[in-house]
C-alpha cells in the first residue's frame, strides 16, 4: 500500500512589500518639498527680522502696501536703528527700484562695513570715452537718487577707470580727470533729484582702486565704474533722528 503523501502548506506570497518602498518615496518627496519652500521663503523671513526695527510708527522702508514706486521714508520720522539695518534697508529698496529694469543684472547693490554701495559699470552710464549720461537710462538713476534723498547719511560719488591708456584724441589729459568728470555727471543727477549738497562729495580714483584684473577685457569693464557710497560720517553705532 502506497504511503500517504503529506500535503505541504501553500506558500504565502507577501504582497505588502511595496508599502515600504512607497512610504520611503513619499518621505523623500516631502523632504524635498520642505527644502524648496524653506529656500523660497528665506529672504522674506530675513527681511521681516530687519523690518521689525522700523515698527515704531514710522513708515517702514519694507512697506508693501504703499502705492508709490519708491515709498520714500521722511528723515524726520525715522526711528533709531543700527547702521547695518539702515544700509540693508537701503539695499532692499534699491533692488526694488532696479527690478525688471535693464540695470537689474548690471548694477550691484552691496553692504560693506556699514556702507551701502551702488556699483554701476561705466558701460551702463556712458558711451565709450564720454562723460554725458545715456539719456535712455537716466530715469532709473533719477529714481535711485530720490530713494537716496530719503535715507540719512552722507553720499560720496566715486569715479573709477581701468589702467588702459586714453586715446590720443581724448578730451581728458588722464584717467583721473575722466573718472572725476564721470562721477560729477552722476552727482549732478543726485543733486537735481533732491539730495542736499551738504551730503554730497566727489572723488575721482582713476585706475588706483581696481576690483578685478586689468589683463582681460572683462576685468577692465568691471574696473570702469561709478560707485555711489552711502555712509555715516561719524563712528557711532546707532543713527538717531535729527
Amino acid at each position: 500500500m502506497a504511503a500517504r503523501r503529506e500535503k505541504k502548506p501553500p506558500i504565502k506570497i507577501k504582497t505588502d512589500g511595496w508599502v515600504t518602498t512607497f512610504g520611503d518615496l513619499i518621505s523623500l518627496m516631502l523632504t524635498f518639498f520642505v527644502l524648496i519652500v524653506s529656500m523660497s521663503t528665506l529672504d522674506d523671513l530675513t527681511l521681516k527680522d530687519v523690518s521689525s526695527s522700523f515698527s515704531t510708527g514710522a513708515i517702514s522702508v519694507f512697506d508693501n502696501a504703499s502705492n508709490t514706486d519708491i515709498d520714500l521714508l521722511p528723515i524726520q520720522e525715522q526711528p533709531e536703528v543700527t547702521l547695518r539695518e539702515l544700509m540693508l534697508a537701503a539695499r532692499q529698496k534699491s533692488n526694488r527700484v532696479l527690478q525688471n529694469s535693464e540695470w537689474q543684472h548690471k548694477v550691484k547693490t552691496l553692504v560693506v562695513d556699514d556702507k551701502f554701495i551702488l556699483r554701476m559699470p561705466n558701460s551702463v552710464l556712458f558711451e565709450s570715452g564720454q562723460v554725458d549720461l545715456k539719456q535712455q537710462d537716466i530715469e532709473i538713476l533719477k529714481r535711485l537718487a530720490r530713494l537716496l534723498a530719503s535715507i540719512p547719511g552722507d553720499i560720496r560719488v566715486e569715479g573709477h577707470t581701468s589702467s588702459e591708456t586714453l586715446p590720443e584724441n581724448s578730451a581728458f589729459p588722464d584717467a583721473w580727470s575722466l573718472s572725476l568728470a564721470r562721477a560729477a555727471s552722476v552727482l549732478h543727477v543726485l543733486e537735481t533729484e533732491g539730495v542736499s549738497r551738504s551730503r554730497l562729495s566727489l572723488v575721482g580714483y582713476g585706475p588706483s582702486k581696481p576690483i578685478s584684473t586689468n589683463s582681460t577685457p572683462y576685468g577692465r569693464s568691471k574696473n570702469q565704474r561709478v560707485d555711489i557710497v552711502l555712509y555715516q560720517p561719524s563712528s557711532k553705532e546707532r543713527v538717531k533722528s535729527p
